[in-house]
């Protein structure tokens, strides 16, 4: 009651006045506690501060430990709003000259909340400032690191890693352009060479590399090398293999985890599985070991979402990335967190995940991709939760379930961007899910049309290395089968559902225990066409042996109604009923009316 009384025009000489008596008679064991309502106490009257000592003093001891503090906890839009203020009290030659590192930290701190805020405006215009000002090496590139950042959360990934190679350059680093594929084979020579000789207990004996830039340098390669995997995807390998090397040599403790982490993801795309698991398992125990918390999302993002996957149970995965997410969210490390909290989304759905469980994380995702303008993260969410909203039948799917259409996402506006362009992973996993849902549906058609526009990747696909590569091979050879039996398509749908059975047999023997419920099932729909029988109930009876070892609910359901439509066709409809009455309880266990309604 006492403050409405306060005339308007002296509230902001009021609170500065109040701010300056709490900073002058705060003790120093509750300083720390209250800064906070010091920054805001002082953010409501600093413009009339006008005695320049005293502006530097509470632009940085107040404005920047708060925005320091408010950005340790993930607050980015109040760290941005404190920073903002300290800029405010130092943006002038004088301060530039007598208070360098002040106005640097102000301006790049500030850029970078900007960024994570998603205002990239005035993330522009503080950045500018900081390079412009900038008087030594460490500076700049530190401007060009936030710069990086900022650009992949746009998702412009060409551009991020443009900037970024130019700023390894400035500290003499750099990335053959040309003859990238000769340059990629000889460093992936050498780092093998490099690797065999090294253990984790070797790692642990070298002594940890402080010096500023090298350490700066080992995060911009990690950075560069998952970036380059959706922006000049022809360089990742060779931007990973000298991270690798780059990490040993100079010691970089800290930057250990993921380089092994993503050279093992790397090796799982040539094909060396054994040896990318191994590795994998190292990049776990060094950081484990050395206790390096600042790296858990992006190392549990390569290795849990893209390699373990064939290793390990799927649930366990589910697990371990939805810790490094959190994790991730715990140290600051946001961009990389919602990367590991979109794989979480994807292995929780193969894996099975109860459909209203799957549902509530998903859309807990999708607030925190908003909230963080993470727009590329989003919109693969988005067609993952559309998907689940179809399979549950619980609304929101308008043109039936069968069509990647409704609340979330919009296949064809989406596919209408795509058109002769670079495939993408929201091009890649919007087809994927479509021919999943018209498969299940039996819109056959349009599972293979959406089945294509992968398949002609061909090599250059997303998915390749992915555990994704073979659940689309899977589908695209149900499709194939239900498409042959029609007469006039027979020889093309038929070599088609061969070249899929012999990819699933490789993945067969990459993940036994992930993938061979698939393959089995497969095989056996391709027995049934061939009039093998006997051969295609032994087969059935595996897939679904399979399938619920792995625990994998909506395959479990499939293989079972799959098995139940065989012993229809062949006129045995007691067992078939039986079939399709487990198949139909599974579908329930996993959440799916839409599929106990079809």
């Amino acid at each position: 009651a006492a403050y409405s009384l306060l005339d308007p025009k002296k509230l902001a000489a009021f609170h500065l006045q109040l701010g300056r008596i709490l900073a002058q008679n705060l003790s120093h064991e509750t300083w720390e506690k209250h800064l906070f309502i010091v920054a805001h106490q002082l953010a409501r009257g600093y413009k009339l501060i006008s005695h320049r000592d005293e502006r530097v003093v509470i632009a940085g001891r107040i404005f920047l430990r708060a925005g320091d503090k408010a950005a340790a906890a993930s607050a980015f839009p109040e760290a941005k709003f404190f920073y903002a203020r300290g800029i405010d009290l130092i943006d002038n030659d004088e301060d530039w000259e007598s208070s360098y590192q002040l106005c640097m930290d102000c301006f790049s701190k500030g850029a970078e909340a900007a960024a994570i805020a998603g205002d990239y405006e005035q993330m522009d215009a503080w950045l500018s400032v900081a390079i412009r000002r900038s008087i030594g090496l460490d500076d700049q590139f530190r401007a060009h690191y936030i710069h990086v950042r900022s650009l992949a959360q746009r998702n412009e990934m060409e551009k991020a890693v443009d900037v970024g190679l130019e700023a390894l350059e400035l500290i003499g680093v750099r990335i053959p352009s040309d003859n990238v594929k000769l340059h990629t084979l000889i460093e992936l020579f050498k780092t093998r060479r490099l690797m065999k000789r090294i253990c984790v207990a070797d790692l642990k004996k070298i002594e940890p590399n402080k010096e500023k830039q090298v350490v700066s340098a080992s995060r911009l390669l990690n950075i560069l090398g998952t970036l380059s995997l959706s922006g000049k995807k022809h360089l990742c390998p060779l931007i990973c293999f000298k991270s690798v090397q780059f990490n040993i040599k100079h010691g970089i403790l800290s930057g250990m985890p993921i380089s092994l982490a993503t050279y093992g993801f790397l090796l799982s795309r040539f094909g060396m599985l054994t040896e990318a698991t191994s590795y994998c398992e190292m990049a776990n125990a060094v950081r484990e070991d050395l206790g390096i918390v600042e790296t858990i999302a992006s190392v549990n993002m390569a290795v849990y979402g893209i390699v373990f996957p064939f290793s390990k149970p799927l649930r366990e995965c589910e697990k371990q990335l939805h810790h490094g997410y959190t994790a991730g969210f715990e140290v600051g490390d946001v961009a990389n967190s919602l990367r590991c909290a979109s794989l979480h989304r994807y292995i929780s759905f193969f894996s099975g995940q109860p459909l209203p469980k799957f549902l509530k994380g998903v859309e807990k995702v999708s607030k925190l991709m908003k909230e963080y303008n993470s727009n590329s993260t989003l919109l693969v969410n988005l067609v993952y939760q559309q998907a689940a909203v179809n399979f549950s039948g619980s609304g929101g799917a308008s043109t039936g379930p069968a069509y990647l259409n409704g609340d979330f996402c919009d296949y064809n506006k989406i596919e209408q961007q795509f058109q002769e362009k670079t495939h993408s992973i929201l091009h890649e996993q919007m087809n994927l899910m479509q021919t999943i849902l018209a498969y299940h549906f039996a819109h056959y058609d349009t599972g293979w049309k959406s089945s294509e526009k992968i398949h002609v990747c061909g090599g250059g696909s997303i998915f390749k290395g992915f555990i994704f590569q073979y659940i689309h091979i899977f589908y695209r050879g149900l499709t194939a089968i239900a498409l042959s039996r029609n007469e006039n398509d027979k020889r093309k749908y038929a070599a088609a559902v061969k070249a899929c059975i012999k990819v699933l047999k490789i993945g067969r023997k990459k993940s036994p225990l992930n993938l061979s419920h698939q393959s089995y099932l497969l095989e056996a729909e391709l027995a049934v066409t061939k009039k093998r029988y006997a051969f295609a109930e032994r087969l059935f009876m595996l897939s679904i042996e399979h399938a619920a070892s792995a625990g994998i609910l909506h395959e479990h359901a499939l293989a079972h109604e799959r098995f139940g439509f065989y012993y229809m066709m062949r006129n045995n409809h007691e067992a078939a009923y039986e079939q399709i009455r487990v198949a139909r309880d599974l579908y329930a266990k996993w959440g799916s009316k839409a599929k106990i309604d079809f």
